[in-house]
């Protein structure tokens, strides 16, 4: 043994025993070669001391120890001192144990790695964690090999959590020592996610190594690396990169399982492929990884990677090196037999189908309906189309013995009920019940899919469902759309006049669609050219025609004035000939309908989004241009108003100050000719007061009895006349608001006034008009020196009777020479007061009577301006990353292509097979 490990274990005592059973106890051999040393000259007690203070260390007398290693001063210093902090720690004296044990200078790596160790434990117990963590690591800069330092740097950092430290360490010790021991515990940490905070390529260089040293190792820690960065999108792809990397070095041995591996692959595949990724996130490494895969998988499976890899390669061109597509459709012509399920195909339908509604761009329930009628293997589907004067509907109602009515606009999808007819609306927000008759005829004058059920015994008889499209007015929308849903396809043609303009369009719009589909014809109306010597002709003329679109087509002739029950045998006969499906052969042309479906729906959401923007563009432009007439009609509305007031107000006040005009000129005479009331035998004494009687009871008289009514007829004119007024402005508003509601497309814009108004004059003129009574005035009562000195001197005069002739006289030429202008005024001002504050309140009430058309095109132009906003913000948006719209879309079509390949891979591989 060692001296380093004899100290070490504090057994150095042991070299002063000899090794026999009979040996006195360490304590007397000592202290005999103490004695023994002591004689000598000169004599060195450093050893023996040294050795004493072990043995009583061990016999836990710590303190006799102490006092041994103290004196200590020769080259076992370092570790008499390190034995004396042992027994401090040992006595629970820690702080003095940490001061010896740091006061420690060695050249020894065993020494300071013990001491390392023993400062570990004590920082760790005395909860010093900084000191704990730096010495470990100290101690694993200078000799990671030494026994446990490793595994207990390992315990630490765990009861730590300190999960970054312990995966550094765990990576650091697998590269250093291959030790497949540490690569578990890596995995361990990959598994619980404690990886995760790393970036992927830090695993690199463990990676590499794993594969050199256990290829099972390396693996089982990719797969489980792997699956704690998947759930992470950056760190996904920055690991995809890595893996990469590393498989640019794997070699793949044969018949060697990577069935992990590939499945991670997959996964990772898909995730990308339908999370929300980018395709610039994506074609960095995507390549790369496929070109992997496909590496990976070569004698396990391939057909999955290979087809993703044609089908990466059609969507991004030039993005996989030839070598790789050529060994990809090597695959595909060797590949095994895949049958594409349709719940899968359904399912990626479904994902669109979601992704859409997220996006503002619905899949409408019509493609719902389709897919679900395509998995629905027990109906057959018979589309009848033709051109708008073949007799179309007429023949397929003849055939089921149903009577609709004229579809004009309506596709009808017949299908087969045992019980009642149950016709329902088929739309893009759902299916609607049709109740009535009624219903139904409102119905067939809207753009709307119909489902009609009927007992129909020809229906039941043959399996099938009939589609009668219609074709003229929209366009051959529905065409397009019941395409994917149709096994075969009947074009009825009108014998008369076979392949007409209309024919010819609808036959190049299936050629176009690209989708194969049995497809024969119908010659209708065949009691036209009945008669004609040549009708076999006719029919092999129809059938060459037919066949220069279609080569296989065949051809039925049909007369709508036979009896129909003759000729439904034939329809029945010709159809079971010419529309033969087979359970597998349907299942399989079903399953590829569902693709072509898949594959129009991604092409209308990547046109919807186009037609999006485009409406956005119109429809900001249109709110524009009505904003800008809602502004200057909201000014010219204000003009108006202006204009109504000034009209109003002057037609009142002409008429009103004609009657003052008319007052301030009757009143005065009528005052002047109350001088007839006075004669000689008038009682001068009271005269003044019973001519100021008179007098107010004349004005009373003519304002009653002769202006009032006259004045209130007037009135009754100007309301006629300002009703007028307000009505042709509200035939003008009424005819602004058709004008806007046709602008905007809906009846938004009621521009209705106040009519109230007009009644509340009504009622105020009615009031006036009852009010004509003024106070007395006080006209000869007042004390005016002229007034003063008749009435003095007809109190002091009146009684003689040779003064009342002057002053008869007196009266009479004081009440016609007086001027009245002060009293007429009075009464001019009492009279009009209440018209003159009904003329102030009539602006308001036109403004009152204007305030709801106001109001409403305020807030029409507030919301106008809203929409506007907002669809500007939504078109900003679109342009500003249309990639998050569209390259979603692009990711589907990948996906469908690999699909296609796959099935279409099973489809050679069964003919080759046969």
């Amino acid at each position: 043994m060692t001296e380093e490990k004899l100290l070490m274990e504090k057994s150095f005592y042991e070299t002063f025993l000899v090794d026999n059973d009979g040996a006195p106890h360490p304590i007397e051999v000592l202290g005999q070669a103490f004695v023994e040393e002591q004689q000598n000259e000169p004599y060195d007690l450093t050893f023996i001391r040294f050795a004493q203070g072990e043995v009583y260390f061990h016999s836990k007398d710590y303190e006799a120890a102490i006092f041994k290693w103290e004196s200590i001063l020769n080259e076992l210093e370092p570790w008499a001192k390190k034995n004396i902090a042992d027994s401090y720690y040992e006595l629970g004296m820690l702080s003095s144990a940490e001061d010896v044990y740091t006061s420690i200078q060695t050249e020894s790596t065993i020494l300071t790695m013990e001491v390392s160790l023993q400062l570990f434990s004590l920082y760790i117990e005395r909860n010093k964690i900084k000191s704990a963590y730096r010495i470990i690591e100290k101690a694993l800069s200078i000799d990671p090999d030494y026994p446990n330092v490793a595994v207990l740097a390992r315990t630490f950092y765990e009861e730590q959590e300190d999960w970054k430290k312990a995966v550094e360490l765990a990576v650091q010790e697998s590269i250093r020592t291959g030790d497949p021991s540490w690569f578990m515990v890596l995995r361990e940490y990959g598994d619980q996610g404690h990886t995760r905070a790393f970036a992927p390529n830090y695993f690199y260089d463990l990676l590499i190594a794993a594969y050199e040293k256990d290829r099972k190792q390396f693996k089982e820690l990719v797969s489980s690396l792997w699956t704690s960065y998947r759930s992470h999108s950056a760190g996904h792809i920055e690991w995809m990169l890595t893996v990469n990397r590393i498989f640019e070095y794997v070699e793949v041995l044969p018949n060697e399982s990577w069935q992990d591996i590939l499945s991670q692959f997959q996964e990772a595949y898909m995730g990308f492929l339908e999370g929300d990724y980018l395709v610039k996130d994506l074609e960095g490494f995507m390549p790369s990884m496929l070109t992997n895969w496909l590496k990976v998988s070569r004698d396990q499976q391939p057909l999955f990677p290979a087809a993703a890899v044609l089908a990466w390669g059609d969507v991004f061109s030039y993005s996989i090196e030839q070598v790789v597509t050529e060994e990809a459709e090597m695959v595909l012509l060797e590949g095994d037999s895949y049958q594409a399920r349709f719940e899968d195909i359904i399912l990626f339908l479904n994902k669109i189908i979601h992704w859409s509604a997220r996006n503002d761009s619905p899949v409408g329930y019509k493609t719902q309906w389709i897919a679900e009628q395509l998995m629905d293997l027990s109906e057959h589907h018979l589309l009848i189309a033709g051109s708008t004067s073949s007799g179309k509907s007429s023949f397929v109602q003849s055939v089921l013995g149903e009577s609709v009515g004229e579809a004009e606009d309506s596709t009808i999808i017949y299908s087969y009920h045992d019980q009642q007819v149950e016709v329902n609306e088929i739309h893009d927000q759902g299916i609607h019940k049709v109740e009535s008759i009624a219903d139904f005829e409102e119905l067939m004058q809207r753009e709307a899919f119909v489902e009609y059920k009927i007992p129909s015994e020809f229906l039941k008889g043959n399996g099938s469902a009939i589609i009668d499209v219609q074709t003229g007015q929209r366009d051959l929308d529905d065409l397009t759309a019941f395409y994917p849903v149709a096994d075969g396809l009947l074009f009825v043609l009108n014998a008369d006049a076979p392949f007409n303009s209309e024919d010819r369009q609808i036959l190049r719009k299936i050629t176009e669609i690209g989708q194969p589909l049995n497809v024969h014809f119908l010659l209708n109306k065949m009691d036209k050219v009945s008669h004609s010597d040549h009708t076999e002709e006719i029919i092999e003329s129809t059938r060459n025609k037919a066949r220069e679109w279609f080569p296989d087509a065949e051809v039925l002739p049909y007369s709508s004035l036979e009896a129909v029950h003759l000729q439904r045998n034939d329809v029945e006969a010709f159809i079971n000939e010419q529309y033969r499906f087979k359970g597998s052969t349907l299942k399989s042309e079903r399953g590829a309908k569902l693709f072509y479906l898949v594959r129009k729906t991604l092409r209308d959401l990547y046109s919807k989004r186009k037609n999006r923007e485009n409406d956005l563009k119109e429809t900001i432009a249109n709110n524009e241009d009505i904003l800008s007439r809602l502004n200057g009609f909201e000014n010219y509305l204000g003009d108006m108003q202006s204009e109504k007031v000034s009209i109003i107000k002057d037609s009142f006040h002409k008429k009103k100050e004609a009657m003052k005009k008319e007052i301030s000129e009757q009143i005065p005479a009528i005052l002047s000719g109350c001088s007839e009331l006075i004669s000689e035998e008038s009682d001068f004494r009271q005269i003044h007061t019973e001519l100021n009687d008179a007098m107010n009871t004349r004005i009373q008289e003519y304002i009653q009895g002769d202006l009032m009514p006259r004045y209130v007829t007037s009135l009754e004119d100007w309301l006629g006349f300002s009703k007028q007024e307000l009505q042709d402005s509200q035939v003008y508003l009424n005819e602004m608001s058709e004008t806007f509601n046709a602008l905007f497309g809906k009846d938004k814009v009621v521009l209705q006034c106040d009519f109230q108004v007009i009644d509340d004059w009504r009622r105020d003129v009615s009031r006036m008009g009852t009010r004509a009574q003024i106070d007395k005035e006080n006209i000869l009562l007042r004390f005016k020196p002229a007034q003063f000195l008749l009435k003095s001197a007809g109190k002091l005069l009146g009684v003689l009777p040779q003064n009342k002739s002057l002053l008869h006289n007196q009266y009479k030429r004081y009440l016609e020479n007086e001027d009245y202008q002060d009293i007429t005024a009075s009464v001019i001002d009492k009279f009009f007061l209440q018209f003159d504050l009904f003329e102030k309140s009539l602006q308001q009430d036109v403004h009152s009577f204007f305030a709801e058309p106001f109001k409403q095109l305020e807030v029409t132009i507030k919301d106008t301006e809203t929409n506007i906003r907002v669809d500007e913000e939504a078109l900003k948006k679109m342009k500003a990353n249309p990639e998050q719209y569209f390259d979603p879309i692009t990711l589907f079509e990948v996906q469908l292509l690999q699909h296609e390949y796959m099935v279409k891979a099973s489809f050679k591989a069964s003919r080759h097979y046969s």
